[in-house]
Parts: structure tokens; C-alpha cells; sequence
């Protein structure tokens, strides 16, 4: 029966299915200093087991 079915396209998912919409990755152009800026933080190990370094850094992109 269910081959019957499917060849015929009676069956199908009961539940909604949800697609998600594809989006654009966004992308940054600099063309003179100043426009755009990145960061980033990361954390280092210290001299000793329970001491960590947070090192944070922000960089001009057109310098790139």
C-alpha cells in the first residue's frame, strides 16, 4: 500500500516542515581609514594553572 501511495504522491510529512530563508554572507569593503573597524578577544593561559590573560585587540580593516 505505502508503494501505491508514494507512487502517486498520497503521502506526504504530516507536520509542517519550516524552511529557513538562505541569507547573504555580508561583506565589509574599507576604502579609506576609519571606516571600518574588527575586534577581537581571546583568552590566554597565565603563569599558572587558574590565571588567565584576556587579550583584546581592534585592527582598522583597510589596513588589510
Amino acid at each position: 500500500m505505502e508503494r501505491i501511495l508514494n507512487a502517486n504522491k498520497e503521502v506526504r510529512e504530516r507536520r509542517d516542515q519550516l524552511r529557513h530563508p538562505i541569507h547573504a554572507k555580508p561583506q565589509l569593503k574599507a576604502t579609506t581609514p576609519n571606516q571600518v573597524w574588527s575586534w577581537d578577544i581571546t583568552k590566554l593561559l597565565g603563569p599558572k594553572k587558574w590565571i588567565s590573560i584576556h587579550l583584546s585587540v581592534v585592527i582598522d580593516i583597510s589596513s588589510r
